[in-house]
């Protein structure tokens, strides 16, 4: 084997363990990464907000304040319209929602060939309960709030300064081109967030029309739920179904029925006409990626990592598809209108 080889051998081997040892470490700081990413993705909004001042002709940072301002004005506006009867709305939610579930087990149990499958399904009140207790766990953790927020800011009123620093970790001739990959990133990640808020507030708007029109209680509660859930992939629009369709079962089951049937309306809308629209201005994850992405980050990082998962795979399809398999590996990839999102995402 001559020095060449050898060296080869060498580079190879340092290039398998650096990635061993950042497996490893991406492990071990599992909640330190979603922290940061939670910081970025709050950034990103911030800087939608903005997005306007800046087209005005403002100060980035003077634009980055003003969103801020706009968020909170409308957090603010949102609480003091509606504050107090969706707070009285969540109350009645989960104060019924236990003995809304021993309902609709009892009924299913009666019914032939479900006992048995009854009996042998998982407590799902107990999973429920503990999914319950984990989401205000994690929105009690302040000090973890008020750092993400924070570091939000700081990352929302320079983006660059910490983009350079990422590029600092790659060879020199690579330079530009990780930095054209980041700012794609940042634009793919600012429209997919954009077309997620869009999204949400229309599936929440449309299920609290419908179960209030057919007459579920706490509609306006199980539309926030509903709005809010469907941002994570795959399984929200299904986690977010529960809370209405077993209240509204547990009154009347033919009304559990209609209730059923708003949401899947809701989201046969939502798939058919709301979704081929932002589409249109936000990047197409295939299917399969999105799904190993929901198996893999939410296997890796839990329930954190199953509701982050679709906004990772933004960021990590185009990184890749830019850095490894056009950059890297010379394959020719349609990444075009990724491409422009550097210099559309703002």
């Amino acid at each position: 084997m001559n020095r060449t080889e050898q060296a080869r051998v060498a580079q190879t081997t340092a290039i398998v363990m650096l990635i061993v040892g950042l497996s490893l470490l991406t492990v071990k700081f599992a909640f330190v990464f979603l922290l940061i990413f939670g910081a970025i993705l709050i950034a990103t909004l911030i800087r939608a907000a903005g997005l306007p001042f800046r087209k005005l002709g403002l100060w980035d940072s003077v634009s980055v304040l003003l969103g801020i301002c706009v968020i909170l004005g409308i957090l603010g506006l949102s609480g003091w319209l509606f504050g107090s009867s969706l707070t009285e709305e969540f109350v009645n939610v989960a104060n019924q929602l236990p003995g809304a579930y021993e309902s609709a087990r009892a009924w299913l149990e009666g019914l032939p060939f479900i006992d048995s499958l009854a009996q042998a399904s998982p407590n799902w009140q107990s999973i429920m309960g503990q999914a319950v207790t984990f989401a205000f766990g994690a929105v009690g953790a302040v000090a973890n709030i008020v750092l993400v927020t924070i570091a939000a800011i700081y990352l929302a009123l320079d983006p660059k300064l910490y983009a350079r620093g990422v590029t600092l970790l790659f060879p020199k001739r690579q330079t530009e081109r990780v930095s054209r990959a980041l700012d794609a990133a940042g634009g793919a990640l600012h429209r997919y967030l954009l077309g997620q808020m869009v999204n949400m507030v229309v599936v929440g708007t449309l299920t609290w029309l419908g179960l209030m029109l057919i007459g579920v209680p706490s509609a306006g509660a199980l539309g926030v739920i509903a709005g809010i859930t469907n941002f994570i992939p795959l399984v929200g629009p299904f986690i977010g179904a529960v809370p209405g369709v077993l209240l509204a079962f547990a009154q009347d089951p033919t009304l559990g029925l209609w209730a059923g049937l708003v949401y899947f309306l809701v989201q046969q809308a939502e798939s058919d006409v709301l979704t081929p629209i932002v589409q249109r201005y936000a990047v197409t994850i295939p299917p399969a990626v999105l799904l190993f992405a929901f198996l893999a980050l939410g296997g890796l990082f839990g329930i954190v990592g199953v509701i982050l998962s679709a906004p990772l795979a933004v960021v990590l399809y185009v990184l890749v598809n830019l850095l490894w398999v056009e950059d890297a590996l010379e394959h020719r990839v349609d990444m075009a209108e990724i491409s422009e999102m550097a210099d559309k995402g703002g």
